[in-house]
């Protein structure tokens, strides 16, 4: 009677004991460490639209129009004007250095991810050696009752994905609807474009890898759509989709850019990331199709001999100074297109760089008021005085509350004194398909 009191009395200890290590490890934060000694601690998730640090008080409730842009408030406290995932993870480097990481969020068997829709800073304490961030994800795979976030660190010594990885666990997993399916091939049309999409492929071959060391990870894979497109009834190959927002039966959407359009008898087989989880019984696709030549002569502006003139390269993105610098700032050109209030500016030739510096100019046009969703504005012909040809880097648009200023970098201006350009702007078209991906073979074996 001793003895089994005795084996019983061990075996509860065992049991204490075994319990007590498993909630200690459960407690336990998770911590991914990349070969420079740099570390991420997991601090917590939440899901909604108030978010903050664990420990700290979530923000009060905002209006309902409240702006989708996040809000940092005290102590990192942030809303957001609709449901979000946040992940809190504490950066951990050495002082005065900054940790530049991109997040990728997996379902559990790695079939596809999504990167962060975007990084709002907690606690900052550089001098500390540390910093409180907040990585927030629109699209999750919200069906499955964990997932795994994955980190990409960049460094001196290049890109760097570790084989560890969070865990979390799915804040907001419950049942969902699910939506039918169209047959491809499917047509849609908006005015007077048409566009069928015959070919839609989850987990396709992106034209560049994150991850050099797994070529089948999902942060190297997107998307690959066919389409064929007519316009008032022929077929065009002059209209590309730049854009496709992908969303699904359970609240999810992502915005793919499309990083490459490949035409073959008419078909355009093109490919964006990201996409989401093609487990789902259907996904919908909002693809903007915006025009890229023989535009119509309604949307067409060409100005003549616009002057070239001696500036420096911090004009490039000095805005503020640009705009309230009026005496180089004087349009020479203006006019308006399609309800827009254009103005053309002095193009600028950098007297401040290298003679082989790229690039070695700057021209900026002006947009009043700013351009909405669905019109795009494109340089279509830039030549200089000799009848060259200028290349050109669109490097996006700056806005001043009532309108916006497009710059381009210019190249190969050397010698040249003037400038010709010729601008279009037009509206793009939007088409919706519900449809079930398939998915690639590389994929599928993952």
């Amino acid at each position: 009677m001793k003895m089994k009191i005795v084996l019983w009395s061990v075996v509860s200890i065992l049991i204490v004991g075994v319990a007590g290590w498993l909630y200690l490890r459960a407690r336990r934060p998770q911590v991914i460490t990349f070969d420079s000694g740099d570390k991420l601690v997991l601090l917590g998730v939440d899901y909604g639209k108030r978010h903050a640090p664990p420990g700290v008080k979530p923000p009060a409730a905002t209006s309902t129009n409240a702006t989708i842009r996040p809000r940092l408030g005290r102590n990192g406290t942030f809303t957001t004007a609709d449901d979000a995932l946040v992940v809190w993870i504490r950066q951990e480097h050495g002082p005065n250095q900054y940790m530049n990481c991109q997040y990728y969020l997996y379902d559990s068997a790695g079939t596809a991810c999504v990167g962060n829709s975007g990084m709002n800073f907690g606690n900052r304490n550089r001098q500390m050696s540390n910093e409180v961030v907040a990585v927030q994800f629109n699209a999750f795979p919200r069906r499955e009752r964990n997932f795994v976030l994955r980190v990409q660190k960049y460094g001196p010594q290049g890109p760097e994905v570790t084989d560890s990885k969070f865990i979390i666990r799915n804040p907001a997993r419950g049942s969902f609807s699910a939506w039918t399916p169209a047959a491809l091939p499917v047509t849609q049309d908006d005015e007077d474009l048409s566009v069928t999409l015959t070919k839609l492929v989850a987990g396709a071959d992106m034209p560049y890898q994150r991850n050099q060391d797994d070529a089948n990870d999902a942060m190297n894979k997107g998307v690959q759509a066919t389409f064929q497109v007519q316009r008032n009834g022929k077929t065009v190959t002059d209209w590309q989709p730049v854009s496709i927002i992908t969303s699904d039966a359970t609240g999810n959407s992502v915005n793919g850019w499309v990083n490459q359009n490949n035409w073959q008898d008419n078909n355009d087989a093109v490919v964006y990331q990201y996409g989401l989880w093609a487990t789902e019984p259907a996904w919908k696709l909002r693809c903007e199709f915006s025009q890229q030549a023989d535009f119509a002569a309604n949307e067409l502006w060409s100005v003549a001999n616009i002057p070239l003139q001696p500036g420096l390269q911090q004009e490039m993105w000095n805005y503020g100074n640009n705009r309230r610098n009026t005496a180089t700032n004087v349009p020479v050109a203006e006019t308006e297109l399609n309800g827009f209030h254009l103005k053309i500016l002095p193009a600028k030739q950098f007297t401040d760089v290298s003679p082989n510096s790229q690039p070695a100019g700057l021209f900026q046009i002006q947009t009043t008021p700013s351009l909405p969703e669905g019109w795009h504005l494109t340089l279509v012909k830039l030549t200089d005085d000799q009848t060259n040809d200028v290349g050109n880097w669109n490097y996006g648009t700056m806005g001043n509350g009532t309108g916006t200023t497009m710059r381009f970098g210019l190249r190969d201006i050397n010698g040249a004194t003037n400038l010709n350009v010729t601008i279009a702007v037009h509206k793009s078209r939007f088409v919706e398909f519900t449809v079930k991906p398939d998915k690639a073979i590389a994929a599928a074996a993952q």
